[in-house]
């Protein structure tokens, strides 16, 4: 239950952020701002663990890097694109996180990794090929990166698991914050919001982050002690299918169309296949 939770919690994530975004603060901001909060959090636990954070420093800060820019571009993604687009190519990662497993762990690939490959990148070609060439657009690209960096930074933390959580969390919180206005500032879309814009946003950002954000993780890793990997896979795509409901409720100018359903039923199976197929000691679970 606790996954299904946390993992509900983040197929909602986009409604605080289009929530700013309505109060007038546009860019990447809200992105930053409802990840301020954790940064001074993170930091305090890190703090309170003493030495023991700051072994591999350096290790913790390539992780947190390459994490936080993944959430980073989640967010933007977010925004500057659909949310189910968004959602589903961040669901990607299990491939991303295959193929990198293969090049670069070792792993072996049985047939039925191959099959989730190739059908998720049959999937992606479904949601990315249907319609006009400028149906794709900077958030689709966002939500493809955000998979991508994650698998990385997965993979890294797969291949140093010594390096301390905290750590990781402070510099990936921090990473985040800097990777929305480096995206923001690229695109050339970041205003400054006026004072009574955060003042009206501040208590929602705070309050979405100390309240939902924060604890979705510390539930989400409180229950990988006591079950497996596939299965916490399997339950955390209930992040999809919050993400669809609300999305189709909330926002129904939305919608899919039936290519893009195709392509997102690919993925959402390819993502099934590498989960319940793989061995529990290579799946690679995309974890917020």
């Amino acid at each position: 239950m606790s996954v299904l939770a946390g993992a509900a919690i983040w197929g909602i994530y986009w409604v605080p952020l289009r929530y700013l975004e309505g109060l007038g603060i546009g860019g990447a901001w809200p992105v930053a701002l409802l990840n301020v909060a954790p940064i001074f959090l993170f930091a305090a636990w890190a703090i309170a663990r003493g030495k023991r954070s700051r072994d591999h420093l350096g290790a913790a800060l390539v992780i947190g890097l390459l994490t936080g820019f993944a959430f980073a571009f989640y967010g933007a993604a977010l925004i500057y694109t659909s949310v189910m687009r968004a959602t589903l190519f961040y669901y990607l990662t299990p491939i991303w996180a295959t193929i990198i497993g293969l090049l670069w762990l070792q792993e072996k690939a049985n047939l039925p990794r191959w099959i989730a490959i190739f059908g998720g990148l049959a999937g992606l070609g479904f949601m990315v090929t249907d319609g006009p060439a400028s149906d794709w657009n900077i958030g689709d690209l966002f939500g493809l990166l955000s998979g991508i960096f994650w698998a990385v930074g997965a993979a890294m933390i797969k291949r140093l698991p010594k390096v301390p959580l905290a750590t990781m969390a402070s510099f990936q919180s921090a990473s985040i914050v800097v990777g929305a206005m480096l995206l923001g500032y690229w695109l050339g879309d970041l205003p400054w919001p006026t004072q009574s814009q955060l003042l009206a946003a501040m208590p929602v950002a705070l309050g979405v982050s100390v309240l939902l954000i924060m604890p979705s993780a510390v539930l989400l890793i409180w229950a990988q002690k006591f079950l497996s990997p596939g299965r916490v896979g399997l339950l955390m795509m209930s992040e999809v299918l919050v993400a669809a409901i609300s999305a189709s409720i909330l926002l129904p100018g939305e919608l899919l169309s039936m290519m893009e359903w195709i392509g997102a039923a690919l993925i959402v199976g390819a993502c099934l296949v590498e989960i319940i197929f793989t061995p529990v000691d290579q799946v690679h679970p995309p974890n917020h």
